[in-house]
């Protein structure tokens, strides 16, 4: 089987082709830097994903023939993994834009976090995307001057079975860092504090937020984002009922929203005021709408928002249950009659296009219409 697989890598390595995509899945154990004409078919490379799993001779390896790499993708970073060659092989790259760390772990040793924060030094001044999966371990983030998106996702955590809670992580190299030209924020279970005081020390250049963080008063968040984002362009945001009326102002203050996702985390979500105050504040340019929640939409909250839409340009709207397991739960019958309610605003020039079972995970896909 081994004679099969090295011929047949030695069809596509070799000095006659180039690669500039990459990806090296799981258990793949082949030194391939070592086959003829590797550097040739490589030197070029310009995206490179991998398991984090894989023997690391092989990522140094690449690292002696691999310069120019923009995108670099690793999944599956664990804490008991020696990295060494995923360090190498980011310190030996020239220009170095977009660094991904995906983690599927519970614990993440703040030792091992810290190696691969610190192999970015070299590239400070190149990278622009940065997503981890961990807390900020150095200052890794204050020394990203031309950072533009940066994303930071604890949600495959499991807190109980670290015996930390979000609110008690060491989040003072997060909360400290400045990030002048950042202009997407990504962060899921970031407690909203933490991310206020990031937000108060970018420069109004955000166009792109998005947060999820349940159960907790946004109150605070919500208007250090009307305060500083002035350009803010797309916005998810988990609510609870009050917060809906800071809501409000951010509309007002915000001009440019054109994209909204609201997490509600209500048992019983005041979808009637939410829905006057989306109706009376919006921008003009706010059109696309996502709602999710543990509960179906208000037939008659709907209604009357629609109502109050004319003459404005035709909604976007998605709408879903929080989880699959919520949906399973859903009164089939008062679904039904959303569907012929929006069907009818659609007929009246209301509502352009609609989802009312949207399980999409990307945020902001409108982007790509825009």
């Amino acid at each position: 089987m081994s004679i099969i697989r090295n011929e047949v890598l030695k069809l596509f390595i070799n000095g006659n082709t180039k690669f500039f995509d990459l990806y090296i899945p799981q258990k793949f154990d082949y030194q391939i830097h070592l086959i003829s004409g590797a550097e040739h078919c490589l030197s070029e490379l310009k995206y490179f994903r991998c398991d984090a799993n894989i023997n690391q001779n092989i990522l140094i390896g690449l690292s002696s023939i691999c310069k120019s790499i923009k995108k670099l993708r690793f999944d599956d970073i664990v804490q008991y993994n020696n990295n060494f060659g995923i360090v190498k092989l980011i310190k030996a790259q020239k220009n170095l834009r977009d660094v991904c760390f995906n983690c599927y772990a519970n614990v993440r040793e703040k030792s091992h976090c810290k190696i691969l924060e610190e192999s970015l030094i070299k590239n400070v001044n190149t990278i622009q995307y940065l997503k981890i999966e961990w807390t900020p371990t150095t200052r890794i983030l204050s020394y990203l001057v031309n950072l533009l998106s940066l994303d930071i996702n604890l949600s495959s955590m499991n807190f109980s079975l670290t015996n930390i809670q979000p609110h008690y992580t060491n989040w003072g190299y997060l909360k400290n860092a400045s990030l002048p030209n950042l202009k997407i924020l990504r962060a899921q279970q970031v407690p909203s504090i933490i991310l206020a005081r990031l937000i108060e020390n970018t420069k109004g250049h955000l166009a792109e937020i998005s947060i999820c963080y349940e159960g907790v008063d946004n109150r605070k968040l919500i208007q250090v984002i009307y305060q500083n984002c002035a350009h803010l362009k797309y916005l998810k945001l988990s609510f609870i009922n009050a917060d809906i009326l800071e809501l409000e102002n951010l509309l007002m203050k915000c001009q440019y929203l054109n994209g909204l996702v609201i997490n509600i985390f209500e048992n019983n979500p005041d979808w009637d005021n939410l829905f006057k105050i989306l109706a009376r504040s919006s921008p003009i340019n706010l059109f696309k709408f996502k709602f999710s929640s543990f509960k179906t939409l208000k037939l008659e909250s709907l209604k009357s928002f629609f109502d109050n839409w004319k003459d404005r340009i035709p909604m976007l709207l998605q709408a879903n249950p929080y989880c699959f397991y919520y949906s399973l739960f859903i009164n089939k019958e008062q679904q039904q009659q959303l569907t012929n309610l929006v069907k009818k605003y659609i007929k009246k020039g209301i509502v352009k296009n609609y989802d009312l079972d949207w399980h999409i995970d990307e945020d902001f896909e409108w982007k790509n219409s825009d």
